[in-house]
């Protein structure tokens, strides 16, 4: 421990220009201790609680006779609802493991000469830290603002690139792939267009995919897809890059259109 202590001093002197103060010894032995970073400050925790009342007024809305009677209000309060509860269920899990952790430590600090008791509060207290961890991380991730366009549907476009006949059926995989993820996200999709390949797959399919925040899952999917290997259509064996493009563009608003009668101008037209 004193050869510690100088190292530590020697490295401080050096590295910094203030006086070096030896650390407050901590009432939980060394071996205890993780490296856990509380960042829910105060602050914070306000914040969260906040979004929890609102989570919990918006649950309690839903047994409301007015709002099941109405069944636009009542999706608009479910759509509410949902965007709050990945937080809060992250948030109400911080809390429990927050109280679990400052009973562990207790028990620690009670344990005195029980080596076995001491030594399940040590490794309970390094789980419940290192969740906490990761709920912190979660849940911060959880509170950045969303694309205002993440709960709308969308329409998919997939168009062959270059590589022919090889781009077509590599058009057509990325189709399977969709379809497949589409499938696992209990979403709908519906072919709006599609140009069938000469050797399979598609030169250009157009999909319209509906269901809870799509466009939030599928916009990274955008852009130019690379494919490097050996088509079914090559005889001797050379390996090809094919390229397929994807476009993802969210369903816009329904618009209503209003045209006057007096802006419209009719013209008949006829030959001999």
């Amino acid at each position: 421990m004193r050869l510690s202590l100088t190292i530590t001093t020697i490295t401080t002197l050096l590295t910094t220009t203030t006086p070096f103060t030896p650390p407050r010894p901590s009432l939980i032995p060394p071996k205890t201790m993780t490296s856990l970073k509380m960042v829910l400050d105060p602050q914070m925790e306000s914040r969260l609680d906040n979004i929890r009342r609102s989570y919990n007024a918006l649950t309690e809305r839903l047994a409301d006779p007015d709002v099941i009677s109405d069944s636009n209000l009542l999706r608009k309060v479910m759509s509410d609802r949902s965007k709050s509860e990945a937080v809060v269920l992250a948030y109400e899990e911080y809390c429990q493991n927050k109280e679990d952790l400052a009973g562990a430590k207790e028990l620690f600090q009670e344990a005195d000469d029980d080596v076995d008791m001491r030594e399940m509060a040590r490794e309970e207290m390094k789980i419940l830290e290192s969740r906490m961890n990761e709920l912190e991380s979660d849940i911060t991730i959880l509170l950045l603002p969303k694309d205002p366009n993440d709960e709308r549907n969308v329409m998919l476009e997939i168009r062959a690139g270059t590589g022919g006949s090889e781009a077509n059926i590599f058009a057509g995989d990325l189709l399977d792939v969709y379809r497949k993820f589409i499938t696992s996200n209990n979403w709908k999709a519906t072919t709006v267009d599609a140009s069938p390949g000469d050797d399979g797959g598609y030169k250009n399919v157009v999909l319209e995919v509906k269901g809870d925040a799509v466009y939030s899952k599928l916009k990274w999917e955008a852009g130019v897809h690379r494919v490097q290997r050996v088509p079914a259509t090559e005889s001797a064996g050379r390996v090809h890059t094919s390229t397929a493009t994807v476009a993802v563009m969210p369903e816009c608003d329904d618009v209503d259109i209003v045209i006057d009668a007096k802006d419209i101008e009719m013209s008949t037209m006829r030959s001999g």
